[in-house]
C-alpha cells in the first residue's frame, strides 16, 4: 500500500504537538528537580538544625549584657564546656551558657548531687554520677531526659550525638545502654557479670560501640578489656586485653577507630581489635584530653617537684607520631579543642596546636581554676569570675 502523503498543514501540526510535548517534559523534569532540591533542603535544614544554628547566632550577636569579666561569685564551679560557638559553666546548682562576647544566653538550675558534663558539637550532656538521672540539650531546647533504674557510672556523647550510658545493675557488675542520636529508642544493651564496665562510646558511621571494662587476672594485675560490638546486630566484633593498664578515657576518632588512654599507655584500636599504634609512658598523667570524632589526643604530666615544669605529650594520627613539650610552672588545668590545646600553669596559659607547636602565651591577672578554648579565645574561670585570658 502506498504511503499517504502528508500536506504541509499536517506536518505543521505534528511539529507543534512535538514542541508542546517537549515543553511539557521539560516542565515535568524541572518540577521533579525542584521537588528534589526542596526535599534535600528540608532534610538538611532539619538534620543539621539550621534554624537552631541561626537562632544561636542571633541570640549571641547582641552586645546587651555582654562583656568580661562575668561575676560568678557565690557558686562552686565544677567544670566548663563548649556547646557549638558558646561557652558553658557547670556549678553545683546551676549551669550557664555564654556567648564569646560574654553575654549570658542560658541559666538553668539542676538538682544533681554530683553533676558531670560532657559536650559534642552544639549538644551537651549533664548526668548525676552516682544518681540515676541525666539530660541532653542545646541552648534552646532539651532533647532527651531519662531516669535509669540503677545508678549512673559514666556517660558519653559521641561526635554524632549518640549517647552511651554505663549503669550499675542488679545481677551484673554493670550494664551499658546505647541510644541513637534521635534518642527515640535504646538501640543496644550489654551486661557483664565478671567485668566492671567503666566507660563506653558509640559511633554512628560504623554502627559500633566500644566499651572499656576492668577485671583482674590470676596474678592480681588490673586488666583493661576493650570490647567492640555492632549496634545493629548486637554482635561482638573484637576484644582486646591490656594487662596492667587502667583505662582513663575512651573515644572514637574521625576514621571510626577507638582512641584509648590508660594510666600507662595510649593506643588506637580498629573495630577488629587490631592495635594501629600505641605509646607507653612510665609516669601517671594528671590529665588527659581525648575529644570524640577528633584524631589524636594529649596527656599531661606534672613534673613540678623535680623539674619545676609540666610536660605535655601530644599524639597525632594513630598514636605513632608524638611530640613532648615542657612548660614552666605547676600544672593547674588544661583544655583541648579540635585544633588547639591550652595548658594553664601558675598564672600563664600556654597554647599549642594539637600537633604540639607553640602558638601563644597568655597571661591571667587572677589565678584560674579552669580554662576552656572557644574558637580562638582562651577563657578562664577564677574563684569568682569568668574572664578572657589576654595576650
Amino acid at each position: 500500500m502506498a504511503k499517504k502523503e502528508q500536506n504541509e498543514f499536517e506536518i505543521a501540526r505534528k511539529k507543534r504537538r512535538k514542541k508542546f510535548a517537549a515543553q511539557r517534559n521539560r516542565k515535568f523534569i524541572g518540577a521533579l528537580l525542584l521537588l528534589a532540591i526542596l526535599c534535600t533542603g528540608i532534610y538538611f535544614f532539619v538534620e543539621e538544625d539550621v534554624a537552631g544554628i541561626i537562632g544561636d547566632r542571633i541570640a549571641s550577636s547582641s552586645s546587651a549584657g555582654a562583656g568580661f569579666p562575668v561575676d560568678i561569685s557565690g557558686t562552686n564551679v565544677l567544670d566548663t564546656f563548649t556547646a557549638g560557638e558558646h561557652f558553658g559553666v557547670l556549678t553545683d546548682a546551676v549551669y550557664y551558657l555564654y556567648a564569646e562576647n560574654g553575654k549570658q544566653l542560658l541559666s538553668a538550675q539542676h538538682d544533681f548531687a554530683n553533676p558531670i558534663v560532657e559536650s559534642s558539637g552544639r549538644r551537651f550532656l549533664i548526668y548525676d554520677q552516682g544518681g540515676n538521672r541525666l539530660f541532653v540539650r542545646m541552648r534552646d531546647k532539651i532533647l532527651f531526659e531519662k531516669e535509669f533504674e540503677y545508678k549512673i557510672i559514666s556517660a558519653d556523647l559521641s561526635a554524632d550525638g549518640m549517647l552511651s550510658v554505663v549503669t550499675s545493675a542488679q545481677r551484673y557488675a554493670s550494664q551499658l545502654h546505647v541510644f541513637d542520636s534521635d534518642y527515640k529508642e535504646e538501640i543496644f544493651t550489654w551486661s557483664s557479670s565478671d567485668e566492671y564496665i567503666v566507660c563506653a562510646s558509640a559511633d554512628e558511621r560504623t554502627k559500633t560501640v566500644a566499651a572499656a571494662a576492668l577485671s583482674a587476672n590470676e596474678a592480681g594485675e588490673i586488666v583493661t578489656n576493650i570490647h567492640v560490638f555492632t549496634t545493629e546486630a548486637a554482635v561482638e566484633l573484637s576484644e582486646k586485653e591490656f594487662k596492667g593498664s587502667s583505662v582513663l578515657s575512651l573515644e572514637y576518632d574521625s576514621d571510626g577507630d577507638v582512641k584509648l588512654i590508660c594510666d600507662n599507655l595510649a593506643a588506637t584500636i580498629s573495630k577488629e581489635g587490631e592495635i594501629l599504634g600505641s605509646y607507653g609512658y612510665s609516669s601517671v598523667p594528671v590529665a588527659c584530653m581525648n575529644l570524640p570524632g577528633v584524631d589524636g589526643a594529649a596527656v599531661v604530666f606534672d613534673r613540678f617537684t623535680e623539674a619545676r615544669a609540666t610536660d605535655v605529650l601530644f599524639f597525632t594520627g594513630n598514636f605513632g607520631e608524638t611530640k613532648n613539650v615542657s612548660v614552666s610552672g605547676k600544672y593547674i588545668c588544661s583544655d583541648q579543642s579540635e585544633s588547639n590545646t591550652a595548658v594553664y600553669c601558675s598564672g600563664t596559659a600556654f597554647v599549642f596546636s594539637n600537633r604540639g607547636e607553640s602558638t601563644a602565651k597568655l597571661e591571667s591577672e587572677k589565678d584560674a581554676v579552669l580554662v576552656e578554648i572557644l574558637r580562638e579565645s582562651v577563657l578562664a574561670v577564677t574563684r569568682d569570675q569568668l574572664c578572657k585570658v589576654e595576650k
